[in-house]
């Protein structure tokens, strides 16, 4: 990606209710070579207080907001300033979320694990005339297409052994890796052996993003 086409910095907005993140995004765009923070907020509620002639270009916001959602600040938005951009930013990726927020007019959809100066670029990106979307959320849209995909993830689900749905079942409950090989009798080197050939048959790489998808499993 070309940022030395940035001339002047973008108009930035932040939304997100949970302060030590907010903190963080605010630390990290203060000093940004290529957006200028407008305003910053937890809510909703305080956008609409805060946001008075600013003009922005780009609005950052969480989607699980207290009181109406990220997806309701899109809305929001949009009716007020067609031209601005919007990214909504969480820690799950849910099918229905995307496309609610895809139709209220967001123009990405990242998870907030995300690293911030990843993030930067994604938001750059958009503002460059790119359209973002974290790849877990991508594969989402991807199976609504084409739903093959999705069955294929429910056979790779099907190919676990009985021990292996015993500790995804543990660690679903908050167990750790002591906790398992304790209950079942084996080292936690065995522990973390099964694990790994849990997330590759399931296509994930950590035990949220296990938990996140998998929770009903």
């Amino acid at each position: 990606m070309d940022t030395q086409i940035v001339k002047e910095k973008y108009r930035l907005a932040i939304i997100e209710d949970r302060q030590p993140v907010l903190d963080s995004l605010i630390h990290f765009f203060k000093d940004s070579a290529y957006f200028d923070l407008q305003l910053a907020s937890n809510s909703f509620e305080g956008l609409t207080d805060a946001w008075k002639t600013q003009t922005l270009d780009i609005v950052l916001s969480d989607i699980g907001l207290p009181g109406r959602s990220g997806i309701e600040v899109t809305w929001y938005v949009k009716r007020r300033a067609p031209e601005i951009q919007v990214v909504l930013f969480t820690v799950f990726d849910n099918k229905d979320a995307v496309f609610q927020a895809l139709c209220a007019g967001a123009t990405g959809y990242l998870l907030k694990s995300t690293p911030l100066p990843e993030m930067e670029e994604r938001l750059l990106e958009v503002m460059q005339g790119g359209s973002v979307m974290s790849p877990q959320v991508a594969r989402l849209v991807f199976e609504h297409f084409n739903p093959a995909l999705g069955l294929q993830k429910q056979d790779n689900t099907q190919q676990l052994t009985p021990r292996e749905v015993e500790i995804v079942t543990m660690l679903q409950t908050g167990a750790s890796y002591k906790d398992v090989s304790t209950k079942l009798f084996i080292s936690v080197d065995t522990v973390k052996y099964h694990i790994r050939n849990i997330y590759k048959k399931l296509q994930v790489s950590s035990r949220s993003e296990l938990i996140l998808k998998y929770k009903l499993l």
